[in-house]
């Protein structure tokens, strides 16, 4: 009864057995009270029952209900934050389960000690336990693999992958429900709210948060149901959309959870209700809270948001009072680069930046508003391409996934043969999905290097800038509006430019005339003027709002420009001042420093092609033939591991080759070859990447903003690596033309020309062409 939301009746129907229980059996029936007590939110009664149950369980059994009460003691521990209590009563109850041979609930038990790894910040401990925790279902209790789905949603939570887990937790409440286990679908319905509201989907999440709360009333769980009350509260916060008695009423809430003993996420919803009273102007009701230190679960996640909000709430009191807020904000994400240090995958060490944007927001206003240029410069880097300061852990080469890539290869030629047949490819494409998923898990297992590259000064910028002749352009955004300061010219200087969602649409329709301009027939002259006349048009546009206001610092220098990330696909060379100028596009400042600054591969240079390009044969002999000792690889020849391996040390790699960018797997866009797919992964195993590749491919200069304003794709995996300069395309790009303009590329590097130089100077005469030069 309780399991089906009617913890109440649960309750009644162990008052009546109470009179008809054996002494021998009384522990089962206090265990059972205390369960469902846990269960209900009454923490601190359900561990008095626990308590004294355990007595009675040693004495009489059976044994392995004396297993479950450590087992479900530990999660209650979990729900008290006294993680390494819960730890020492989880691990008593597997060396139980284990002696009386139950491998059903010892694999319970595996898996809730790994998710009390995921509450201590051990991530990737965490999800090797969970890959080991499937086996086990799958042999013994197939029924309960659902609930991994919840597990796996925790872990994307933690590192800010908050659309990945709302997708996960969609899929646990689904099965939860087909099995009647309503109880912990209204439970996975609160934290599918939580996820919704990090991602900052505030309408969404307040739906969602409604209906979780009416479930957990309806159950009588009042502690998570007040939870999801907050959680509405704090997107209204967030939201700007409060009245004068906010903070009355998530204090009153907070009282409400105290007097139930329950401390999950509570000094978080105090600290909400001290911000409320700072933006009230109640500011000496606020210190006794934010003096406070973390709550007692001790490291981990919720720690570390914890403390993130703890200094987000400080910055604001500093600023309320008229003092600097920039020491909390900088304490707040000097603790996120720890943590993102911890994580070997790219795509988790990106999300982690989604848990400090309201510092960097915050940082970023304040420096705009108060601060010289310098200081926004800085901050500003505080704000993007954090990943790309962390070295690359080489998973992609180790032995096991070398195997499952070697199998997803296999597995993708078996569905382009059945598309190209026109059969059923619904359970190819499923093959391809769980391939790609199991070598993801595999890479978010890996731990983190520990380090990440130094800090670059904005004086470190000038210099370089002014010494190379070349103009730093850096793009942010403070109030709607694109901010930018400029580097290289007489000093540093900040510039309000064009409203960012004007700048966001004139990049969509850019993007789209490219992509219409490069189809694989011609159109129609008259559809094709109108195209052309659109891109001027838009061109034009962007060029009055971004680049008329900076026109006279830059003057005729070189440019670097580093987006903002709702512009990363910026077709940059089509507007009218930059056409025929050296120019590269750079995730960070610090990432063009550092790569400007790297020691260049020496190797032979690789040249190689893929199947089904018109021109590629021609294009490839000739670019081979410009550089003195390359390694050529032709279509027919053309095998993804040889060109994995020609890669390592190439001072410079032309391929020319269909290539796909994936917006929703983005470690898993590929280059097409004679046999399989190379796969933007398996770029982060080089041990020394080439120095400048060229990519005559369409699509791959393109990257997704996944979370927290970092880029992920197959230029940038290439970046990451170690790559200074990648020239990409941003569309689509017919056969002959991107032939044509990379013969005439190479000449001119070959010759002497940086890439920049060089594709200005191909470009120049082209004016609707898709390539851009990324890195340095």
């Amino acid at each position: 009864m309780a399991t089906q939301g009617n913890s109440a009746g649960g309750l009644r129907l162990l008052d009546n057995a109470e009179g008809f229980s054996l002494p021998e059996d009384r522990g089962m029936l206090l265990h059972q009270r205390a369960f469902i007590l846990w269960q209900s939110g009454r923490l601190s009664e359900a561990l008095q029952w626990f308590d004294e149950a355990e007595p009675l369980l040693a004495s009489y059994g059976p044994d392995y209900f004396y297993a479950m009460l450590f087992h479900n003691r530990a999660s209650l521990f979990r729900d008290l934050g006294e993680l390494q209590k819960g730890i020492e009563n989880i691990r008593r109850a597997v060396e139980l389960y284990r002696h009386v041979n139950v491998p059903a609930n010892e694999a319970k038990a595996i898996h809730a000690e790994a998710l009390l790894w995921l509450d201590l910040g051990e991530v990737a401990k965490a999800l090797i336990a969970f890959d080991d925790v499937r086996e086990l279902y799958r042999k013994y209790a197939p029924d309960l693999e659902a609930f991994l789905h919840g597990s796996h949603a925790e872990a994307l939570l933690h590192v800010g992958m908050n659309r990945q887990a709302i997708l996960r937790w969609a899929e646990a409440i689904a099965a939860h429900r087909m099995t009647g286990d309503f109880r912990t679908a209204a439970i996975q319905e609160f934290w599918r709210a939580v996820a919704a509201f990090e991602d900052k989907q505030f309408e969404v999440a307040e739906r969602w948060a409604e209906q979780a709360m009416e479930s957990l009333y309806r159950q009588g769980n009042e502690p998570m149901a007040f939870l999801a009350r907050l959680l509405i509260l704090q997107g209204r916060f967030d939201a700007g959309q409060v009245g004068p008695d906010f903070a009355d009423k998530v204090s009153r809430l907070c009282d409400a959870l105290e007097q139930r003993d329950w401390t999950l996420r509570l000094n978080q919803a105090k600290i909400l209700a001290a911000r409320a009273k700072i933006r009230a102007g109640q500011l000496d009701e606020v210190e006794a809270v934010l003096e406070e230190g973390p709550g007692p679960g001790g490291p981990g996640y919720d720690a570390l948001a914890e403390s993130l909000a703890r200094h987000l709430a400080r910055a604001e009191l500093a600023g309320a009072r008229g003092s600097d807020p920039m020491q909390e904000l900088k304490k707040g994400l000097d603790l996120l680069d720890e943590y993102r240090m911890t994580f070997g995958s790219v795509e988790f060490q990106a999300g982690v930046s989604a848990l400090g944007e309201q510092l960097s927001s915050k940082g970023l206003t304040y420096t705009t508003n108060h601060g010289s240029p310098a200081d926004m410069l800085r901050w500003a880097e505080r704000s993007r391409a954090q990943a790309l300061r962390i070295p690359p852990v080489k998973s992609s080469a180790d032995p096991d996934a070398r195997e499952a890539l070697g199998r997803l290869r296999q597995a993708r030629q078996e569905l382009w043969d059945l598309q190209s047949e026109g059969k059923d490819v619904a359970e190819a494409l499923e093959r391809v999905r769980e391939l790609e998923e199991a070598i993801r898990n595999y890479d978010r297992t890996k731990p983190g290097p520990g380090q990440q590259a130094d800090r670059v000064t904005p004086e470190a910028l000038q210099e370089l800038a002014e010494s190379r002749n070349t103009a730093l352009v850096s793009l942010y955004e403070v109030g709607g509006d694109v901010r930018v300061v400029l580097a290289g010219g007489k000093g540093l200087k900040h510039v309000r430019l064009m409203s960012l969602d004007a700048a966001s649409e004139l990049e969509r329709r850019l993007g789209a005339d490219l992509d219409a301009l490069g189809k694989p027939f011609r159109l129609p002259p008259r559809l094709q003027a109108s195209v052309e006349g659109s891109i001027r048009r838009n061109a034009a546009a962007l060029a009055e709002g971004i680049w008329d206001p900076i026109a006279d610092y830059v003057g005729d220098r070189q440019v670097v420009i580093v987006p903002h990330s709702r512009l990363a696909w910026v077709p940059w060379p089509l507007l009218p001042q930059l056409r025929g100028r050296p120019m590269t596009v750079s995730p960070s400042a610090e990432a063009w420093w550092r790569a400007v600054h790297r020691p260049a591969a020496t190797g032979p240079a690789l040249v190689a092609a893929g199947p089904a390009l018109s021109r590629a044969g021609g294009e490839i002999e000739t670019i081979a033939g410009l550089y003195p000792g390359a390694n050529l690889i032709t279509a027919d020849q053309s095998d993804p591991e040889i060109v994995l391996k020609a890669l390592d040390g190439a001072s410079v790699a032309h391929i020319a080759a269909h290539g796909h960018h994936e917006p929703d797997n983005v470690l898993f866009s590929r280059l097409d070859f004679g046999l399989g797919p190379l796969n933007a992964y398996e770029l982060l195993g080089l041990d020394q990447p080439p120095g400048h590749v060229v990519l005559s491919s369409c699509d791959l200069g393109r990257s997704t903003v996944a979370v927290g304003n970092e880029t992920l794709g197959f230029t940038a995996a290439l970046l990451h690596a170690g790559t200074s300069t990648v020239v990409s395309s941003l569309g689509r790009v017919p056969d002959d033309m991107a032939a044509e303009m990379m013969i005439e590329y190479h000449q001119r590097c070959a010759a002497g020309a940086t890439p920049a130089e060089a594709l200005a100077a191909v470009g120049e005469h082209r004016p609707w062409h898709p390539f851009v030069a990324f890195g340095a």
